[in-house]
C-alpha cells in the first residue's frame, strides 16, 4: 500500500469518530512523530510557545484596559 492510501485509509476510518476519539488519534500521532520525526517535537514546541506568548500578550492587555481611568496619577 502506497503511502497515499495509507493516509487516505486513516481518513477514511476516522470520519465520524467522535472527538474525545479523534483527540486520542492526534495525541498517538504526535507520539509517533516525536519517536520517527525527532525535529517535529522542537517545531511543535515552537508552535505551542507562541500561542502561549501570544494568550500572554492578551491578557496583559486585558489587565491594563481602563487602567488611566481606573487608576489616575494623584499630583
Amino acid at each position: 500500500m502506497t503511502t497515499l492510501q495509507l493516509e487516505n485509509n486513516i481518513l477514511k476510518f476516522t470520519k465520524g469518530l467522535p472527538s474525545e476519539a479523534l483527540l486520542e488519534i492526534l495525541d498517538f500521532i504526535q507520539f509517533i512523530r516525536e519517536r520517527k520525526l525527532p525535529n517535529s517535537y522542537n517545531d511543535n514546541l515552537k508552535q505551542e510557545l507562541t500561542k502561549l506568548d501570544e494568550a500572554e500578550a492578551s491578557h496583559v492587555e486585558e489587565e491594563f484596559l481602563n487602567y488611566k481611568t481606573l487608576y489616575p496619577l494623584e499630583d
